[in-house]
Formats: C-alpha cells, structure tokens, sequence
C-alpha cells in the first residue's frame, strides 16, 4: 500500500470516528430545564379592632363616643375632681398569618399634668401571635392634688410599634 492511499484511509478512518463521537455525544446530551415558581401567602395585619369605655371612678365621663380606625384609637374624657379616672379598652389584633412583637411604647403628652395616663396589660417585647388579639387599657385619672395654672385639657399621642417576631 502506498503512503497517499493510507493517509486517504486514516483520513477517512479519523473522519468516521469524529462522526460517532459526535453522533454519540448528540444522543447522550440532554438539557436540563428547572422551573420553578414561589408565592408568599403570608400577610401582615395587626392593628386595632375596638375601643370601649371601661371602669369610671368619680364624675368620670366620656364626653363623645370612643372611635378606632385600623391604627388609631380617640376618646375624650372629662374629669371634675382629684382622683376622677376612666378607663379605655382597646384591642389590638394579629388578623395576619406572622407573629408580631411590640418594639416599643411612645407616648407624648401636652397640656396640665395634673391629667395622667397609664398603659395597663401591654409592656415592650410582648408578642402577640397570629390570630391572637390583646386588650389594652388606658386609664385617664386626676392627680389628688392639681395644678390649675394654664390649661385645663391634655392631650396624649400613644404609639405601639410592631415588628414581625423572629
């Protein structure tokens, strides 16, 4: 055999290799495909879902019917003599699918200080799971003895801030 015609043969042998090598790999090669989808159902709903007047002492009254939104509460009282009080309940509900915690308790007053309020049955770091509800008292009083230089009203902003409890 010449030299030519066994290049021509290892040539064509070479040339079928690579053909079933690629044949092969073809065959044996697959894509890969991963789908995949993710939803959140989880929900955040904490927020107030009553307000009603709770315990007088005194000439306590409510001077207009206790009102609530979803993140606030409003009353008014009226108080006549040293150590006059009324209480507020409000509840507070967890309506969402995540436990919350309280983070933290603010609260700013104006007016006369002889009007005090107190936060009863809620403290910082409290959590109130999902599904579960909290009633909170604020308790409106008058000091015994009372400062009547000024204003006569008070005013208090409370907050309850709320975060998702890990």
């Amino acid at each position: 055999m010449d030299n030519n015609k066994l290049k021509k043969i290892v040539i064509f042998i070479l040339f079928i290799a690579i053909f079933v090598m690629s044949s092969a790999y073809a065959l044996l090669y697959r894509n890969l495909r991963i789908n995949g989808n993710a939803s959140v159902i989880a929900s955040w709903k904490v927020g107030i879902t009553s307000i009603k007047e709770g315990a007088k002492t005194g000439n306590a009254v409510s001077t207009s019917v206790p009102s609530y939104t979803i993140s606030t509460a409003n009353f008014d009282a009226q108080l006549e003599n040293p150590n006059d009080s009324i209480e507020y309940i409000i509840t507070i509900e967890n309506s969402g699918k995540i436990d919350a915690k309280l983070n933290d308790i603010t609260s700013t007053q104006s007016g006369n200080t002889s009007i005090v309020y107190e936060i009863i049955g809620i403290n910082e770091n409290d959590v109130l799971k999902a599904g579960e509800s909290i009633e909170v008292k604020i308790k409106v009083s008058l000091k015994d003895t009372i400062n009547i230089d000024g204003a006569m009203n008070s005013s208090i902003t409370i907050v309850f801030s709320y975060i998702q409890h890990a």
